[in-house]
Protein backbone atom coordinates (compact mmCIF):
# COMPACT_ATOMS: atom_id res chain seq x y z
CA UNK A 1 0.00 0.00 0.00
CA UNK A 2 3.13 2.62 0.71
CA UNK A 3 4.32 2.00 -2.71
CA UNK A 4 0.88 2.98 -4.34
CA UNK A 5 0.44 5.91 -2.33
CA UNK A 6 4.26 6.99 -3.10
CA UNK A 7 3.21 6.36 -6.78
CA UNK A 8 -0.22 8.74 -6.59
CA UNK A 9 1.74 11.02 -5.23
CA UNK A 10 4.18 11.46 -7.74
CA UNK A 11 1.76 11.40 -10.57
CA UNK A 12 0.00 14.29 -8.28
CA UNK A 13 3.45 16.29 -8.25
CA UNK A 14 3.77 15.90 -12.03
CA UNK A 15 0.59 16.90 -13.22
CA UNK A 16 0.61 19.79 -11.06
CA UNK A 17 3.93 20.87 -12.49
CA UNK A 18 2.54 20.51 -15.54
CA UNK A 19 -0.16 22.54 -14.71
CA UNK A 20 2.24 25.28 -13.42
CA UNK A 21 3.64 25.43 -16.28
CA UNK A 22 0.83 25.83 -18.78
CA UNK A 23 -0.18 28.84 -16.46
CA UNK A 24 3.09 30.42 -17.04
CA UNK A 25 3.33 29.82 -20.64
CA UNK A 26 -0.14 30.91 -21.69
CA UNK A 27 0.39 34.52 -18.81
CA UNK A 28 3.98 35.18 -20.98
CA UNK A 29 1.40 34.60 -23.98
CA UNK A 30 -1.10 36.92 -22.70
CA UNK A 31 1.54 39.56 -21.77
CA UNK A 32 3.26 39.42 -25.34
CA UNK A 33 -0.02 40.14 -26.66
CA UNK A 34 -0.81 42.94 -24.43
CA UNK A 35 2.04 44.35 -25.87
CA UNK A 36 1.48 44.02 -29.19
CA UNK A 37 -1.43 45.64 -28.98
CA UNK A 38 -0.23 48.48 -27.41
CA UNK A 39 2.78 48.62 -30.13
CA UNK A 40 0.63 48.24 -33.26
CA UNK A 41 -2.55 50.34 -32.14
CA UNK A 42 -1.88 53.12 -33.79
CA UNK A 43 -0.77 51.87 -37.09
CA UNK A 44 -3.73 49.64 -36.97
CA UNK A 45 -5.95 52.57 -36.11
CA UNK A 46 -4.43 54.68 -39.28
CA UNK A 47 -4.84 51.69 -41.61
CA UNK A 48 -8.86 51.44 -40.28
CA UNK A 49 -9.35 55.52 -40.78
CA UNK A 50 -7.53 55.24 -44.78
CA UNK A 51 -10.27 52.15 -45.26
CA UNK A 52 -13.01 53.80 -44.31
CA UNK A 53 -12.17 57.43 -46.06
CA UNK A 54 -11.36 54.91 -49.43
CA UNK A 55 -14.99 53.69 -49.01
CA UNK A 56 -16.33 56.69 -48.03
CA UNK A 57 -15.18 58.83 -51.44
CA UNK A 58 -14.71 56.07 -53.67
CA UNK A 59 -18.09 53.95 -53.44
CA UNK A 60 -20.11 56.14 -52.20
CA UNK A 61 -18.97 58.48 -55.07
CA UNK A 62 -20.39 55.78 -57.33
CA UNK A 63 -23.53 54.90 -55.81
CA UNK A 64 -24.09 58.57 -56.07
CA UNK A 65 -23.17 58.68 -59.72
CA UNK A 66 -25.47 55.83 -60.38
CA UNK A 67 -28.67 58.03 -58.42
CA UNK A 68 -28.16 60.70 -61.33
CA UNK A 69 -27.82 58.72 -64.47
CA UNK A 70 -31.56 57.90 -64.55
CA UNK A 71 -33.31 58.23 -67.66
Amino acid sequence: MVVNQKKQLRRRRRSGQGMTEYIIIVGLIAICLVAAVKNFRDAVGTAFDKGTETIDTEITGKIGEGHTRRP
